[in-house]
């Protein structure tokens, strides 16, 4: 009997591995990677119901990201050291439900100054909650970076009230100077230069994501061992130029860094997310907790005790949440949060490279193009 019993195990697992053979010998397909679109700009402003203006001067600046009719906001703040001002109204709790303005800026915080030209400009429009009588509150959530005292600049020498308002009547829906402009003017990022940068991604049936950053990250953008940029891999449509391995640093200009050398409290990576899809505050947040992953991917490290890393989310409404079509198990709304999430991380790195990319040399500061000639294609 034991005998065949063992006959019999032997015949099913030679039948067994037989089966397993003939299925290992089809070849799988191989996997397409999906394509991803961008807007036509690939700026923020590729989402409709979103203006951006910059205004700089004497290497500090502002910007303003602007929503004519409105836009729900979500906020989330990951560094230890923020600047910032109407972040608590963004809570889900709290009653105010439409943003007129985010304003990202230099000069610390007193470069929040900024918001208050932003605010009179928006006034002047008749833009704002309306608090009855013909008068309106214009609501302006904003965040700053450090570079007061930076490339010569005394230090109270830095953003006031005329750089929001200047900011702002440079606003339009067009594109957007990259690098040494506004909020990233003053900005270094990892012991080179930083700067504005921005990107977005087209999701379809009319969904766009946009991201606008200022990186003025105390983590680098840069591999030390390589010389290339952590969130490289993440390029679309050969948006980041013809970028090579750089096989050595050039030693003219700037030094090595390390996480060593990071100032105290003089760094800061602020950014926002827009979309053209109605969003809840509670979604909003969500959406920005997620984008926060992209500054993860392209700066290391990030979110540190030195940073004020601060992330805002804008909704402008324009189209249903459920236009995404997107399904899933647990409720179709969260797979479309989900997908807006973590199409905003990816639009973050992107835009972080493409600040750095754009950035230019100030003084004894590098740029990357500089400092890695070899990565940049001719």
């Amino acid at each position: 009997m034991g005998r065949k019993i063992l006959l019999v195990a032997a015949i099913v697992a030679a039948t067994l591995v037989a089966g397993v053979g003939a299925q290992t010998a089809i070849v799988p397909a191989k996997p397409v990677a999906p394509v991803v679109a961008t807007g036509p700009l690939n700026a923020i402003t590729d989402v409709p119901g979103i203006e951006v203006g910059s205004y700089e001067r004497n290497f500090t600046g502002t910007t303003v990201i602007l929503a004519p009719k409105g836009a729900v906001g979500g906020v989330d703040v990951r560094g230890s050291a923020p600047g910032s001002r109407e972040t608590d109204l963004l809570r889900p709790t709290n009653m105010v439900d439409k943003v007129d303005a985010v304003v990202l800026t230099g000069g610390s915080a007193y470069g929040l100054a900024a918001a208050n030209g932003v605010m009179l400009w928006l006034e002047s429009k008749g833009r704002g909650w309306d608090v009855g009588g013909g008068y309106v509150v214009p609501i302006v959530p904003s965040a700053v970076l450090f570079d007061p005292g930076r490339f010569g600049r005394a230090f109270n020498d830095r953003p006031d009230d005329t750089f929001g308002w200047k900011a702002c009547l440079n606003a339009s829906a067009g594109p957007i100077q990259m690098g040494n402009y506004g909020a990233g003017a003053g900005a270094i990022a990892g012991g080179l230069k930083g700067g504005l940068g921005t990107a977005s991604v087209d999701l379809g049936s009319g969904v766009i994501v946009g991201a606008i950053v200022a990186v003025n990250a105390g983590g680098s953008t840069v591999n030390p061992a390589t010389g290339e940029l952590y969130a490289k891999y993440l390029e679309v449509n050969g948006e980041f130029g013809n970028l090579k391995a750089p096989f050595a640093a050039a030693p003219a200009i700037g030094t090595p860094f390390s996480v060593a050398e990071m100032e105290a409290v003089k760094n800061t990576t602020i950014a926002c997310i827009a979309t053209n899809v109605k969003l809840t505050k509670a979604q909003a947040q969500k959406i920005a907790e997620m984008a926060h992953d992209g500054m993860a991917r392209a700066i290391r490290p990030s979110h540190t005790m030195f940073d004020g890393d601060t992330v805002f989310v804008l909704g402008t409404g324009l189209l249903d949440l459920d236009t995404l079509k997107q399904q899933a198990v647990w409720g179709n709304t969260s797979a479309n949060v989900n997908k807006i999430g973590s199409a905003a991380a990816d639009a973050l790195a992107r835009a972080i490279v493409r600040a750095i990319l754009n950035a230019q040399t100030v003084g004894n500061v590098a740029s990357y193009a500089d400092k890695y000639p070899t990565a940049i294609g001719k």
